[in-house]
């Protein structure tokens, strides 16, 4: 991944078609009484709804300390759910809309304790509110902003090309040094924000250990090549944090662990499908997921501030 210009983006001319709520538009929290009905909603859209997908299954449908929960709602138009979003803790709005509604959006934004800080989602779901948003924040700069490339690899029982190599496996709990710096590095090089402390830090990989969701290339006991899973839905896994360092590149560990990886999503997990995206102007990225077998099929934006 890797920033973007913006401002150079065929933007509408005026921000005017954004900034009108429909009348028949309105906002319900996310709960018991329409919790199958936004859940049906994900499901439908799982493919670019991931993030919100995994929050709201992990972490609930409320706003509590940790940094990417939040209070989850959703727009019902005409009668039918059209939008579901949620403002994390750490300041990003994670959003999927089959409808736009950037205005009700913004200003439902506005009501919460958390300042918005970023945009992540499907990239027609983000861009009306990003824009508006922007046109009404000139000041706003955002540390990263990046149009995504969505990439989906269909997890067939035939495929010759899953299978483990036994360099890889697992991480385990007492490694999350190694994984710490892996991290570390992953951040800077894609010119990332890193506000988790390092509990949070320690905490999620934890989790990622006992959700057996994280995996690395070892050269003996160290660690060369990684992969995770940031999102573990029931029939789809989406990829994140694939990183080796400069030393070790070029030689074909990456493309190992993600065959490892995806095995154990295929038949540990049950998915039928992964998922991951990149940045348009990070090429070497995309060879190897392309190359691997990953088709695009759509854009994801990722825009994240301090």
């Amino acid at each position: 991944m890797r920033p973007s210009d913006f401002s150079s983006w065929p933007w509408s001319n005026t921000s005017e078609r954004w900034s009108q709520v429909t009348i028949d538009a309105t906002v319900e929290p996310v709960g018991s009484q329409n919790l199958d009905e936004v859940n049906s909603y994900l499901t439908r859209h799982e493919v670019s709804s991931q993030f919100l997908i995994n929050n709201m299954r992990n972490l609930g449908p409320r706003l509590t300390e940790h940094p990417n929960s939040g209070n989850f709602k959703a727009i019902r138009k005409n009668g039918k759910i059209v939008s579901v979003f949620s403002l994390a803790r750490r300041g990003n709005l994670v959003i999927h809309s089959t409808e736009s509604e950037p205005d009700l959006v913004l200003v439902e934004c506005a009501k919460e304790p958390v300042s918005l800080r970023g945009f992540i989602g499907e990239w027609s779901s983000v861009e009306p509110v990003y824009q508006l948003y922007r046109s009404r924040n000139p000041s706003y700069s955002p540390t990263y902003e990046s149009k995504e490339i969505l990439y989906a690899y269909d997890l067939k029982a035939e495929d010759p090309r899953i299978q483990f190599d036994s360099r890889v496996r697992r991480l385990k709990p007492s490694e999350f040094s190694q994984w710490q710096e892996f991290s570390k590095a992953y951040m800077a090089e894609l010119s990332l924000p890193d506000d988790l402390s390092l509990e949070q830090q320690r905490t999620n990989f934890e989790s990622q250990v006992a959700a057996k969701t994280c995996w690395g290339m070892f050269d003996g006991e160290k660690l060369i090549s990684r992969t995770a899973l940031n999102s573990n839905g029931e029939k789809i896994g989406q990829v994140g944090g694939v990183f080796t360092p400069k030393q070790y590149r070029k030689r074909g560990f990456a493309k190992a662990v993600m065959f490892h990886m995806l095995k154990d999503c295929r038949d540990l997990h049950g998915h039928r499908k992964s998922i991951l995206f990149t940045g348009e102007t990070d090429i070497p990225a995309q060879k190897l997921y392309e190359s691997m077998g990953y088709g695009r099929i759509g854009s994801f934006a990722l825009i994240l501030g301090n």
